[in-house]
């Protein structure tokens, strides 16, 4: 699991986490330590976080200094120093926390989407984001998303900025996102973002040499003003109550690298729940997710993306439209998980 995960970092995304993983996947005493903790704290980015969440609480180790870019010195020793040095508190952490991805980088894919989903099904937007963590992807519309010299979207003065690369096509930018009239998220575990140890979770769970800590830090700072209305609970189950309480406009629900975690004989009953409220009102479903995932999604005349994007996987943007006289899936851009490029299809 762990060489995979080494493998499955992009060439020159994040050094650090790269040289780790490979350590950890030939390391018995830390795969040692990974078997003690529950199964679900098996996946590599949980340990990673666990590491990085004590040193943002204050634990003083050599480690921390490179992680905050002020050492050079090699940090697979330090890493595995602190990890069996904190052995005990890392498996308290690890019996209770679950990643949580708030990559707010992504909504520089989200942006064009819900600008094309507009344009094509109508605004405003009811937003609903289905495996949301905290939820700060559902403030998209508050961020400046900047596309170089393709254009930027929206405030000039926000707080956080999202950089992204436009490596082809012509994806809609427009100064301002559509309209959002109503947006809810649903989440298994939705961290509190009043919490300080929330809060510090989610910080913990960015990659520390990505340059994204900062803008993380931003969101939820913004998003602790005014928290985004998050309902806890099981998103198959959830997700009919949900739709059928929206208010006026176009419902969109959107996926962010969270439909594969909806497990697969549950997969039918969360389409169903879309195709439903389909028969009574638009519904749109944004989906960025894994290529080959949501099977609808037509890749069979998609060319690739530039060379120079093939270090990192390739995952597919994608649109999925009910309205109650016949499905429409298509695909909208090819991606980086991270929002850091998009190639624009549709």
């Amino acid at each position: 699991m762990w060489s995979g995960f080494a493998d499955s970092i992009p060439v020159g995304y994040s050094p650090l986490y790269s040289a780790v993983a490979m350590a950890v996947a030939n390391d018995r005493e830390l795969l040692s330590l990974v078997d003690d903790a529950p199964p679900p704290a098996h996946f590599p980015p949980t340990l990673l976080a666990a590491v990085h969440y004590l040193l943002l609480d204050g634990l003083d180790h050599p480690l921390g200094a490179v992680y905050r870019g002020e050492s050079d010195a090699p940090a697979v020793p330090l890493f595995r120093d602190l990890c069996l040095t904190q052995r005990d508190r890392i498996l308290e952490l690890l019996e209770v926390r679950r990643v949580q991805t708030n990559e707010v980088g992504r909504s520089s894919l989200i942006g064009p989407a819900l600008t094309w989903v507009a344009a094509h099904h109508g605004a405003p937007v009811q937003l609903v984001d289905v495996g949301c963590s905290a939820g700060l992807n559902m403030l998209c519309d508050r961020y400046r998303l900047d596309y170089g010299e393709r254009g930027h979207t929206g405030p000039d003065d926000a707080v956080v900025r999202v950089d992204c690369r436009v490596v082809g096509g012509n994806p809609p930018i427009a100064p301002r996102l559509p309209e959002v009239v109503g947006r809810i998220g649903i989440d298994l575990d939705p961290p509190d973002l009043r919490d300080p140890a929330d809060a510090r979770w989610l910080l913990a769970c960015v990659w520390p040499d990505t340059g994204r800590l900062e803008r993380t830090a931003r969101a939820i700072g913004e998003a602790i003003a005014e928290p985004p209305p998050v309902r806890a609970g099981d998103a198959v189950a959830l997700l009919p109550d949900v739709l059928d309480e929206l208010g006026p406009g176009l419902a969109v629900v959107v996926t962010t690298w969270s439909y594969a975690y909806v497990l697969p004989d549950q997969r039918p009953a969360f389409i169903d729940a879309l195709r439903r409220t389909g028969r009574s009102r638009p519904l749109v479903w944004i989906a960025a997710e894994a290529r080959g995932l949501i099977e609808s999604v037509d890749l069979s005349s998609v060319a690739e993306p530039p060379a120079s994007m093939q270090t990192s996987p390739v995952d597919v943007l994608s649109a999925w439209r009910f309205d109650g006289a016949g499905d429409e899936a298509r695909i909208l851009a090819l991606v980086h998980s991270h929002g850091l490029w998009i190639d624009w299809r549709a």
